[in-house]
């Protein structure tokens, strides 16, 4: 088993803390870190860009694609997952974040056992990455 770190937008903790937001999605240009990282059963911990670690979920399942192109992206967002992964917010968008359409790669890690801290604590993380992969469990408190 592996632990992650997936740094979130303020305000999506809370949906999948909630239970609302099903699925977390990572739609990248190369593959990188959480694609071909993740695998069911491993522990994510959720936390705020600039922000606290708020909570974790287990992953239920992972979904992988590549070589994607804007209709497949659309295909995804449309016809698939689109209340999973933007949970109410969806009912307001009209096509896939700009940001998705070039994407070639996507990873949609599905979503079990949100568990929010009763005590979120910090983690001063390093570099830029939006995914971190790590060795050992984070403990309340102290940074891995």
């Amino acid at each position: 088993m592996k632990y992650h770190i997936a740094i979130l937008a303020p305000g999506w903790s809370e949906l999948i803390l909630d239970g609302s937001k099903t699925i977390e999605s990572r739609f990248t240009k190369v593959r990188c870190a959480p694609f071909g990282k993740v695998h069911e059963g491993d522990i994510v911990y959720l936390k705020e860009s600039g922000g606290l670690v708020k909570g974790m979920f287990t992953v239920a399942k992972v979904e992988t694609f590549e070589n994607l192109t804007d209709a497949q992206i659309c295909d995804l967002f449309y016809k698939e997952y689109r209340e999973q992964i933007f949970s109410d917010v969806s009912a307001s968008m009209q096509r896939p974040p700009e940001k998705w359409l070039t994407a070639k790669h996507a990873t949609l890690v599905h979503i079990a056992d949100p568990i929010a801290f009763e005590k979120p604590f910090p983690y001063q993380q390093k570099g830029r990455s939006a995914w971190l992969v790590l060795d050992t469990p984070l403990h309340e408190g102290h940074n891995a």
